[in-house]
């Protein structure tokens, strides 16, 4: 696992050591919200830092339109977001308090899950799923499909893809992998956190209700960060990345990802936008898993000292002795560069 400099520690010591907790006892409260791609490793972090520095983060799953608009609204201290805001939603962010930063906090795959009988491995690659997604192939045992699974029984079943019905960075993630692998999606989908899908395709809210609909529908599809595929032991495939390789969504193909991903300049939106943001999927090398997505953390990068104090704190916390957790919990940690420039870019945010 990738760990900070001496030096880092030596400094997140003293950090923590006067800047989270309360005073008489009292647990500091910050408010956050957004992305469910995080909310698995952001729920354990909450529990730890609750144990060890006696400060609640209270974080609400509802994705990562919500996060946006809420840290926009100031309705939460920060948001999170898969998708990085684009010019747009800075604008507005700016009218309504000034400047923000996003701070990436985890890294981790979109598996697509299955609910097929009888087909314990599958291999599917970016064209063949923006086909499905397009509705031009609609039926489990289409000879496209029994190509990349040769000796495997695919039942005469139709196929429902299912995606998210609310604003979603998941969605972001896979819509921009489908682009990048079919100009067709591209252009009658496109990339977007609520992408207009073909009728046929389900929606359904929270990464949880679409791995409930998966689990609970024969012939059904869909995409989730891969801790709510093995939390909810659903089937999910293995991909074809761009070299031509099949991975599945383990903690070093995306790791492979990063590294790939982070060799290339950021220069279209709305990655150019952000210092820190990057686009991961469909990265190159053999070993890379193509549908690899970050979480970022959303703030004002002027904020009020009382909260916002805590809120710095803990997320350099979290980008750092916090991605202890990430390997258990499916993510992968963040390279130490990134910890570093995390930690570079929250010293910015000032107090007022």
């Amino acid at each position: 696992m990738a760990r900070v400099s001496k030096l880092m520690a030596l400094l997140l010591g003293a950090v923590l050591a006067w800047g989270c907790g309360s005073a008489g006892g009292r647990a500091a409260r910050v408010s956050a919200g957004g992305a469910t791609f995080v909310d698995p490793i952001m729920q354990k972090w909450s529990g730890e830092y609750k144990r060890t520095q006696n400060v609640e983060v209270d974080y609400v799953a509802k994705g990562s339109g919500y996060g946006i608009t809420n840290v926009t609204s100031r309705n939460i201290d920060f948001g999170c977001s898969d998708a990085p805001m684009t010019a747009r939603e800075l604008e507005a962010a700016k009218a309504a308090g000034g400047e923000v930063v996003h701070v990436p906090v985890t890294i981790g795959a979109v598996a697509i899950i299955y609910n097929l009988p009888g087909v314990a491995e599958l291999r599917l690659s970016g064209e063949l799923l923006a086909d499905v997604y397009l509705r031009k192939i609609t039926r489990w045992n289409d000879p496209a499909i029994g190509q990349l699974n040769p000796g495997v029984a695919l039942p005469d079943l139709p196929i429902t893809p299912t995606a998210r019905a609310e604003g979603s960075g998941t969605s972001n993630i896979f819509t921009e992998y489908l682009s990048k692998r079919s100009a067709e999606f591209r252009e009658k989908v496109g990339v977007g956190k609520s992408p207009k899908f073909p009728p046929g395709v389900e929606g359904k809210n929270g990464s949880d209700g679409l791995a409930d609909f998966v689990r609970a529908t024969n012939g059904s599809l869909g995409y989730v960060e891969i801790a709510y595929a093995r939390r909810g032991n659903l089937a999910y495939a293995s991909l074809v990345n761009r070299a031509g390789k099949v991975v599945r969504p383990e903690a070093t193909a995306v790791t492979a990802a990063v590294g790939e991903a982070m060799k290339q300049p950021q220069d279209t939106e709305p990655y150019s936008l952000h210092p820190l943001t990057f686009s991961f999927t469909d990265a190159g090398g053999e070993t890379s898993y193509p549908i690899v997505g970050a979480s970022y953390a959303i703030l004002f990068k002027k904020l009020p000292a009382d909260r916002g104090r805590v809120v710095v704190d803990f997320l350099k916390w979290a980008v750092s002795d916090g991605q202890k957790y990430a390997t258990e919990l499916d993510y992968a940690p963040l390279p130490t560069e990134l910890t570093q420039k995390a930690w570079e870019l929250l010293d910015t945010v000032t107090f007022e």
